[in-house]
């Protein structure tokens, strides 16, 4: 084998490595949108933004704000491992509390269940939104 085969061949390699961990962070930036109430009240609208840092602790950072009606307005900054997202939130109103965002089917199914809580560990809300 020649130089130019070993250094495509290296070249190659290490691209592949890279692209799954590119793709898996495209699969989770985006804007989802709540079910909200059946009359079409509620419905929450988040967005979830990548922040290009790397932790010691986690996957990856990421930013999140959501918006709409009353319990919808609030912002976070989040931690992933394995592609449940963890992190602290303040309301609109000031009220802090702790999210937790998990993907049943993985980052490709579009479909993300968001949890709230107090600080004490009570449940605040709970809402499943779809990826458009």
């Amino acid at each position: 084998m020649n130089k130019t085969t070993l250094l495509t061949g290296a070249l190659a390699s290490a691209m592949l490595l890279y692209v799954p961990a590119g793709l898996a962070e495209s699969l989770i930036d985006g804007i989802y949108i709540s079910d909200g109430a059946a009359n079409g009240t509620g419905q929450c609208t988040l967005t979830i933004r990548s922040i290009s840092e790397t932790h010691k602790y986690g996957d990856e950072t990421f930013e999140l704000e959501s918006s709409g009606d009353g319990a919808c307005e609030w912002s976070a900054i989040g931690l992933s491992k394995s592609y449940a997202i963890t992190g602290g939130l303040v309301t609109s109103g000031g009220a802090p509390a702790f999210v937790k965002l998990t993907f049943p089917f993985g980052p490709a199914g579009k479909k993300m269940e968001l949890t709230a809580f107090d600080l004490d560990g009570s449940l605040r809300n709970s809402e499943v939104f779809a990826k458009q």
